[in-house]
């Protein structure tokens, strides 16, 4: 199935392509109309993908694009180093510029491409994605993420404007400062989690803690004394490789020794630490650009760091009267930020409010229904599939939804998401041990815009951010009464505002929910099986549904599968997954064996290395042995031969004296 939609002649395609992570396309017309984005992810089914994308470009329209816009400058220069306005934390020592140099394999992918190509830098391409699709006539956007080799810098502060575009009033220089995002990262790391993945795990935990001076006195070590040596505890394998994955990975020999310094610090204290830490670090930059003169009462967002919900709140209650957050806020969406920069320098560009993030592959009924048909699966066809739903959800069931297009971005938001009953707060238990999940953030609500005044404390500011699940904001007491499963224990949540018009059958399904129920939201989390991307083909959302035991699956167009109803299909998938699950222990056994191989040669070579050395010292023990024998001896001669000296010296003295004495005597 070709998975492109047709779109019009001129429009700009937009790369993120590091050989790292997030690699993924976005197609805009010269409009500005974002018509189709993807991340590998998706499709690989490996989550953060960051290997080329051959595929995609092989079977790409390219009669229809005018130009391809790379979210990266195609040569990195240390040149361009300078000192920022905003940060205040400068490296003891400046870091190398090649350091940051692109890798063989990125020119090679930039071959592919048979149209004119336009590098856009990494920050500016962050900035696009979020203030194009804002809907701000003008705004201040703060860009902020990992860095890594994708450009020099690692954030920045724009001022933007419809009609004068984006222009940078100070970015953050890679080679100069530290980056609280490194911090974060290593910090996910040390409390044995995934870094680059699991840091929202942190943020999670830090709702269970409190911030402590011990922890802040650590952090402030890490991060301003000794930030070079944490940087080099998570180091890249794989980068630019076409089939091994690219992956951040921790050194635990490196990391050991920070591990002795939270000795008797629990997870949630440091976590709590770090999260109030960050927090700070991201509003005293804003406080130093108010300072500067460099205002607006409009606030963009975009970076990795700024999928971290609790600092977007913080940032959101700093003085700004509406704020919005890049929806796909991490690498991915520089795609579609490249694609955006470029297409702005076209005469016919007038991007409009951004209220979907349904840019993916759809596929039609009859794909679903044949797959559905060729695996025996029983489905019922509904007439009112919103009003089943409801009741379901009513009842108490858990609906996983596949309908229309997958979303691009890192939020499922009603197209490919589970769906259940936010009344009961152990929901969040029994969905995560079906999901194997272990989430400490509960999980999402979604709300009806019309409601959305009644559940949330100052929700106007970021309603906008907030339909695409960016933010977080206190919830009324009605909220924490009527859904305490998706409250944190910090009064907070994370809503998902839906409308009418933007996502009418989600919004049906809510309001036959509270008409039912008298609830005015219910939870939402993504659909997919753990540790893998959301579900993008119908064949993921089959196998996602089975091997996660949900109990009922709408697929639009199509009707309502049943978990209790195919238990013979579960099984076969069950199988399937054992099956996979076996190659892949074989797989990292035969690894572990290698590796176990290695270690043992590695070993070995070091004990006769530590033999040798033995050996080694021992001759040296026994050749100054003999050299302190010899020495004592050689001593002992010396006095002998002082005493013989002096003996012949008494000799002579007594020898003249007699010749004296026997001329005198004639």
């Amino acid at each position: 199935m070709n998975i492109f939609p047709k779109f019009p002649v001129g429009s700009t395609l937009g790369i993120n392509y590091s050989g790292m992570h997030d690699s993924a396309i976005a197609i805009v017309t010269p409009e500005g109309q974002p018509i189709f984005a993807i991340s590998l992810e998706r499709l690989s089914r490996v989550k953060q993908d960051g290997r080329t994308l051959k595929e995609l470009l092989a079977s790409m329209p390219w009669d229809r694009i005018d130009k391809v816009a790379i979210s990266a400058p195609e040569f990195l220069r240390g040149t361009d180093s300078c000192k920022s306005k905003l940060l205040s934390t400068i490296l003891a020592k400046t870091r190398r510029a090649d350091t940051l140099a692109h890798g063989p394999g990125f020119y090679e992918a930039m071959k592919m491409i048979p149209c004119e190509k336009v590098f856009v830098g990494h920050q500016d391409a962050h900035a696009a994605s979020a203030f194009w699709g804002s809907g701000f006539e003008e705004a201040l956007c703060l860009t902020y993420d990992g860095g890594m080799s994708n450009d020099i810098w690692f954030g920045g502060l724009y001022q933007c404007g419809r009609a004068s575009g984006i222009q940078p009033l100070d970015q953050f220089d890679a080679l100069q400062y530290a980056k609280v995002t490194t911090l974060y990262t290593f910090v996910t790391a040390l409390l044995g989690f995934m870094p680059l993945r699991h840091e929202g795990k942190i943020t999670g935990l830090a709702a269970y803690g409190e911030p402590t001076e011990r922890c802040a006195s650590l952090l402030k070590k890490w991060f301003e004394d000794e930030y070079a040596e944490i940087e080099e505890t998570l180091y890249w394998v794989n980068c630019y490789d076409d089939n091994a994955l690219p992956q951040l990975i921790p050194s635990s020999s490196k990391l050991y020794r920070y591990r002795s310094q939270i000795e008797g610090i629990s997870k949630e204290e440091l976590a709590a630490s770090l999260q109030y830490f960050a927090e700070k670090h991201v509003i005293h930059i804003l406080e130093k650009a108010r300072v500067l003169g460099w205002k607006s009462p409009n606030i963009c967002l975009a970076g990795g760091l700024f999928a971290n919900v609790k600092i977007n709140q913080k940032i959101a209650e700093s003085g700004f009267s509406q704020l919005f957050v890049a929806p796909p806020m991490t690498d991915d969406g520089t795609a579609l930020g490249a694609a955006w920069h470029v297409a702005a320098r076209g005469a016919e560009f007038k991007p409009q409010t951004l209220h979907s993030m349904f840019l993916g592959p759809a596929y039609p009924k009859e794909i679903s229904l044949e797959l559905i048909k060729k695996e025996g699966i029983n489905f019922k066809v509904l007439d009112t599939p919103t009003t089943t739903i409801a009741e379901l959800l009513a009842r108490g069931s858990i609906v996983a939804v596949f309908q229309g297009a997958t979303e691009f971005g890192p939020r499922a938001l009603g197209n490919r998401s589970i769906l259940a009953q936010a009344t009961q707060s152990d929901i969040n238990r029994s969905l995560n041990e079906r999901l194997n999940r272990t989430e400490f953030m509960p999980f999402a609500p979604m709300t009806r815009e019309e409601d959305a005044e009644l559940c949330y404390c100052d929700i106007g500011s970021v309603k906008h951010a907030a339909e695409f699940m960016t933010v977080t904001v206190n919830c009324k007491d009605m909220m924490k009464q009527l859904c305490p499963a998706t409250v944190h224990v910090d009064g907070t949540a994370r809503p998902q505002i839906v409308s009418a018009q933007h996502n009418p059958f989600i919004h049906e399904v809510l309001t036959e929910y509270k008409s039912l129920t008298g609830n005015p939201s219910i939870v939402n989390t993504s659909f997919n099986v753990h540790e893998e991307p959301i579900v993008c083909t119908p064949k993921d959302a089959l196998r996602g549904f089975f091997e996660s035991a949900l109990e009922y699956l709408y697929i639009e167009g199509v009707g309502l599968i049943s978990f209790e109803e195919n238990k013979s299909v579960a099984i076969r998938y069950l199988h399937e997954k054992t099956k996979r699950k076996s190659q892949k222990d074989i797989s990292n056994e035969s690894l572990i064996n290698f590796l176990d191989h290695a270690l043992s040669e590695r070993t070995d070579w070091l004990e006769k290395t530590s033999q040798d050395l033995q050996a080694r010292t021992q001759e040296l023990v026994d050749t100054r042995q003999t050299l302190v024998e010899r020495t004592v001896a050689l001593e002992k001669t010396s006095q002998d031969l002082q005493s013989r000296a002096q003996e012949i010296e008494k000799f002579n003295h007594a020898s003249i004296f007699k010749r004296i004495f026997m001329n005198r005597n004639q």
